[in-house]
């Protein structure tokens, strides 16, 4: 597997733009001022893609919105609040059919609203349906790393499966010799019981599993089980005819018997 050059890890991280409300001011701008030529209105998924909000945590992101929201309600309410009588005192100077003025505060009071239905909608449709889609796309990578895990262990198992018949067999053979290699056989009988263990522990991970291939590995496990048994069963006859000339095989055979095979 290749892997990436330091330089080509340092990489700039995108930044994302602040959550004020002159970013939301600026919008506002643009799109009165696109009004007339486009009519497609204000685009959730471009405003998210321009500033890398799609970058940030949703819960992050929802409470920034949720916070400016309340920020920018309880400012419009504390200027009006502050300048009512003021504005009473502007506009009854005008009528209501000649004040060009009022029309176009009521036109940007329009699309203030539009605005921020469509500010609602992205923090409470749109982000929650951002939020499910990321979930399922993170519950699928962790099947994927669930599935890659497995085929790790078919693959370990195989080999594993394959080694120990190899040293079984050898093992099997040196029990028919007249002169038996008792240094050898004793670290042979020590490397295959340690590998038969890790076969079973493999197996029961995999216990869940009701694949032909499991099935045809769990009966060459049972089948080279039975004949390192044998072999042990023929090496345990010998030791007991000859304690003292097999010593080291006769404590090797002998730390065996409190473990399971």
């Amino acid at each position: 597997m290749d892997f990436l050059s330091d330089e080509e890890m340092d990489l700039e991280l995108p930044t994302t733009t602040d959550i004020t409300r002159g970013l939301f001011g600026d919008q506002v701008d643009k799109l009165h001022g696109e009004a007339k030529e486009n009519e497609k209105g204000f685009n959730v998924d471009e405003f998210l893609m321009q500033n890398n909000f799609h970058y940030l945590p949703l819960d992050s992101l929802i409470r920034d919105l949720s916070n400016l929201s309340i920020e920018i309600v309880q400012a419009l309410l504390g200027q009006v609040t502050d300048n009512y009588d003021n504005y009473l005192a502007f506009f009854s100077t005008y009528s209501k059919d000649e004040n060009e003025t009022l029309l176009e505060l009521q036109k940007t009071r329009a699309e203030l609203n539009s605005f921020m239905t469509h500010l609602g909608q992205l923090t409470k449709d749109d982000l929650s349906n951002t939020r499910e889609t990321i979930e399922d796309s993170v519950e699928y990578l962790k099947n994927l790393d669930c599935i890659s895990e497995q085929l790790n262990d078919h693959k370990r198992l195989a080999d594993e499966i394959s080694l120990s018949k190899k040293l079984s067999n050898t093992l099997h053979k040196m029990c028919a010799m007249e002169d038996i290699q008792e240094q050898l056989c004793g670290e042979l009988i020590k490397k295959l019981f340690q590998i038969i263990n890790s076969c079973r522990g493999l197996l029961t991970s995999l216990e869940s599993l009701n694949s032909p291939f499991i099935h045809h590995i769990r009966n060459e496990y049972q089948g080279l089980v039975q004949e390192f048994q044998v072999s042990l069963k023929i090496l345990t006859d010998l030791c007991l005819e000859d304690t003292k000339r097999y010593k080291y095989l006769n404590n090797v055979l002998i730390s065996l018997l409190a473990k399971d095979i």
